[in-house]
C-alpha cells in the first residue's frame, strides 16, 4: 500500500554535498517514490544555493509560518522545486538568519571547526519541519529522519501530539551515518521545560534519535564503521527496533541494502 514520505535532510545533491549523506538523501527518496508512494523532501535553503537555476517556486500557503522557538517569535517559509530530472518535490525552508549566512561547509566554519550554534539552528530545523505541516495540508503518514540535523524530530512529534491529533499519527524512521558526539541536546534551544525531558537532556542527538524514533537504521560505509561504537551505548544496545545497513564503496555505491531495510522498517511501523 502506497504511504505518504517526508523525507528531511539538511543536504542533498546536486543542491549541497557535504558526505555520503547527501547522495542517499537523492537516491533513497527517488527509490521509494519509484515504488508508487507520495514522496516530499524537505532542506535548509542555504544562500548559496541558485534559486535560478534549480528554479525555486514560493508556496503561497508556506509563506510566513510563526514560530515561537527559543523564546522568540520567528517567521520561517519555504519554496518548491523539483529534484533536476526528476519529479521528486523538494522544499526548501527559509530562515535567513540561521541558514542565509552558511558556507557550502554547512556545520563547520572556513577553518574547519565545527560551529557552536549548529544544535539550535538544527533545533530549529525540526520544529520548521513539523510545524509546518499543516499549512501544507498534507500529514505523512512516515517522517523520515536523515541523519543527526533531523534527530529531534520523533521527540518533536512526541510532544506536539498532544496539541495536534494528526501528529500522533505519523510514525518516524531514524537514519544515522555519523557519530557527532559534538552535538548534545538542550532542551532551552526549543523552550521545553527541563522537567519534560530531564532524562534525555544529557545526551547527544543520535541518542535522542533512536530513542523516540519507531525504528532507527545505522549506516555503515566501507571506512566508517560506526555501529561498533554506537551499539556500546545503552541505548541503542537495549534497543530492539535499531538496524544495521553496511555500504560497500566504489565509484557505484550499491544503496539496495538500505532501500531493502527502509522498506522493511516501513513495513512494521
Amino acid at each position: 500500500m502506497a504511504k505518504k514520505i517526508f523525507y528531511i535532510t539538511s543536504e542533498m545533491e546536486p543542491f549541497a554535498s557535504t558526505s555520503s549523506l547527501s547522495d542517499y538523501s537523492s537516491s533513497v527518496p527517488l527509490n521509494l517514490q519509484s515504488k508508487g508512494n507520495d514522496v516530499r523532501c524537505l532542506m535548509p535553503k542555504y544562500g548559496f544555493i541558485s534559486e535560478r537555476k534549480y528554479i525555486l517556486r514560493e508556496v503561497i500557503r508556506l509563506k510566513e509560518i510563526p514560530l515561537n522557538f527559543d523564546n522568540s517569535e520567528l517567521m520561517c517559509s519555504a519554496k518548491s522545486a523539483f529534484l533536476p530530472k526528476s519529479r521528486l518535490q523538494v522544499y526548501f525552508l527559509e530562515e535567513k538568519e540561521f541558514f542565509g549566512e552558511l558556507n557550502n561547509l554547512l556545520y563547520k566554519s572556513k577553518n574547519g571547526r565545527f560551529l557552536t550554534n549548529n544544535n539550535k539552528r538544527f533545533a530549529f530545523y525540526c520544529l520548521a519541519a513539523i510545524k509546518m505541516l499543516p499549512n501544507l495540508f498534507w500529514y505523512p503518514n512516515i517522517i523520515i529522519c536523515n541523519g543527526w540535523t533531523a534527530a529531534l524530530i520523533p521527540l518533536l512529534l512526541n510532544i506536539l501530539s498532544k496539541d495536534n491529533k494528526e501528529f500522533a499519527k505519523i510514525k518516524s524512521i531514524y537514519l544515522t551515518n555519523s557519530l557527532n558526539k559534538e552535538v548534545v541536546f538542550d532542551s532551552k534551544n526549543i523552550g521545553l521545560q527541563d522537567e519534560t525531558i530531564s532524562s534525555i537532556k544529557s545526551l547527544d542527538l543520535n541518542q535522542v534519535g533512536c530513542m523516540f524514533a519507531d525504528k532507527t537504521i545505522i549506516v555503515n560505509g566501507e571506512n566508517n564503521k560506526i555501529s561498533s561504537k554506537l551499539m556500546k551505548l545503552k541505548i541503542f544496545k537495549d534497543s530492539k527496533k535499531c538496524s544495521i545497513v553496511n555500504l560497500d564503496g566504489g565509484e557505484e555505491i550499491d544503496y539496495s541494502p538500505l532501500f531493502n531495510a527502509i522498506d522493511s522498517a516501513i513495513k512494521s511501523i
